[in-house]
């Protein structure tokens, strides 16, 4: 198949693509993740991708080639006060046009998230899936800001014109109810662990709390009472905040000062992902206290590499994510006892470590393998290039 990938990718992820390339165009893309994975998996299945993406770096349009891949990025803008007057029409009609100049090469278009990337799509009148991968009026609520309220008028939009839709999660589903397939987000099986990166871990028994942004949302005051209650009666704990508002010498870090003290506790702001899963091989437990998630890539990330998980018992998706505790400890989040209790039984027990850990391992192998999430993928593009093209009814997946 020839696939359309509208959203937002890493150039650095996608490399072994692109023999030679332009050691600029790797520092290109803001992001994604998932989607980054996916087209991965669908080259490896031997189809042709094109991705449509934005930076804020490129400044007229960029036609990146590579092998069965095209990148061709468009313009992002940085200031959130224009993108909130003009509901991201800049960046959505790049979108649309770049679908439409390759339209005769396109089989069928995925779009990633319900805003900029999917209303182009959609404005281009190709066949297409829209992937939700986050609930527009759930974030409003928790972040109260204009740009919000905008967000969530472009994603009703899209939820009145759409002919597709997929979900990251059952959690989503139920939250959205509109019909549509559920497809994970996937994690590649060459990140698991090896023996001999396992050897390479230190003695200290290292948490890891990931998050992109000190919010309520994220909730890393939990994470950080939690371990400060632990620290002095396990000796060799310590805690690593990775993300966007985790630096050094940033707010959260003189928070963290004044209310319980920095022994410990490690700020490292944000990483590159590559530099994540490296630092991964050094993690123990990944402590993940955030009152809603519509996925959680880092829960798959450390559960692949036989990390147990401590996660929020009515955190959104994380308890679908964990196969209901099976594969991670759940817990209530809002009591900093009960979190640290839950680190504390990891902590003591060999044997419940070890359990969680097999566990998890076995959770990603069923769900979240690239290969099987890469195949409910082609699946789904097969179902709606029949339902779409030959017009017969465009109905939903």
């Amino acid at each position: 198949m020839n696939i359309g990938i509208a959203g937002p990718i890493e150039m650095a992820s996608l490399r072994e693509f692109f023999p030679g390339i332009n050691k600029e165009y790797l520092k290109l893309g803001i992001g994604g993740t998932a989607v980054n994975l996916l087209i991965i998996g669908l080259l490896n299945e031997g189809h042709t991708v094109t991705v449509f993406t934005l930076d804020p770096n490129v400044k007229i349009k960029l036609c990146i080639k590579g092998i069965g891949i095209k990148v061709i990025f468009g313009h992002f803008r940085k200031s959130v006060r224009l993108k909130t007057v003009d509901f991201c029409s800049n960046e959505f009609m790049q979108i649309k046009n770049f679908i439409i100049e390759e339209k005769e090469n396109l089989d069928i278009v995925n779009a990633h998230w319900s805003y900029e990337f999917a209303i182009g799509t959609i404005l281009s009148k190709v066949p297409h899936i829209i992937t939700f991968r986050d609930d527009a009026f759930t974030i409003l609520k928790l972040m109260k800001q204009p740009y919000r309220f905008t967000r969530l008028c472009m994603d009703f939009w899209v939820r009145r014109k759409a002919l597709a839709f997929s979900y990251n999660s059952k959690y989503l589903q139920h939250l959205i109810k509109l019909p549509g397939v559920v497809i994970p987000n996937p994690v590649k099986k060459s990140e698991h662990l090896t023996d001999t990166e396992s050897e390479g871990n230190t003695s200290n028994f290292n948490v890891f709390f990931m998050s992109n942004g000190w919010s309520f949302r994220k909730n890393p005051e939990t994470a950080i009472f939690a371990f400060a209650s632990l620290r002095k009666e396990n000796p060799n704990i310590h805690l690593f905040l990775i993300g966007v508002d985790f630096e050094k010498n940033g707010a959260g870090y003189h928070w963290t000062k004044k209310k319980v003290g920095l022994d410990r506790i490690h700020f490292i702001g944000p990483v590159p992902h590559k530099k994540v899963l490296e630092m991964l091989q050094t993690c123990k437990l990944m402590l993940h206290t955030s009152r809603e998630e519509s996925f959680g890539n880092n829960l798959i990330e450390a559960m692949v590499r036989g990390i147990p998980v401590i996660g929020g018992e009515k955190a959104g998706a994380v308890p679908w994510v964990l196969d209901n505790g099976k594969a991670g400890i759940l817990v209530d989040i809002e009591k900093v006892s009960e979190v640290a209790a839950a680190m504390q039984k990891i902590l003591s027990s060999e044997t419940l470590y070890l359990e969680y850990s097999e566990r998890g391992i076995m959770n990603v192998a069923k769900r979240f393998s690239l290969e099987v999430v890469t195949k409910q993928y082609i699946e789904a593009f097969v179902v709606q290039i029949n339902n779409q093209k030959t017009n017969e009814s465009f109905t939903f997946i």
